[in-house]
């Protein structure tokens, strides 16, 4: 199988992604003689890209919370440098 080629996969292995693949409504098998030409289907995947475009703005400002919340904490963890007394 021509498609199997540039991976590192056997053709069993891309046939059972490709079923996959299939089942979920991300591609479409035809018919030309003997070959089985695949077509990707960009409903489901425009579907999903705009579900996360909803949230990515959510995620966004999650993140930017995370990222203050442990500079706070690695500020608090760092150790305090040592006062010497002086000497007399």
């Amino acid at each position: 199988m021509e498609l199997a080629a540039p991976f590192a996969l056997s053709q069993p292995a891309v046939s059972k992604h490709l079923r996959v693949l299939e089942t979920a409504g991300l591609i479409s098998k035809g018919r030309d003689g003997q070959r089985r030409p695949c077509k990707i289907e960009m409903a489901p995947l425009n579907a999903a890209n705009d579900w996360i475009e909803r949230y990515q703005e959510i995620w966004e400002q999650n993140y930017v919370r995370l990222d203050a919340l442990l500079g706070t904490l690695k500020q608090q963890d760092a150790p305090k440098p040592r006062v010497r007394a002086k000497k007399k």
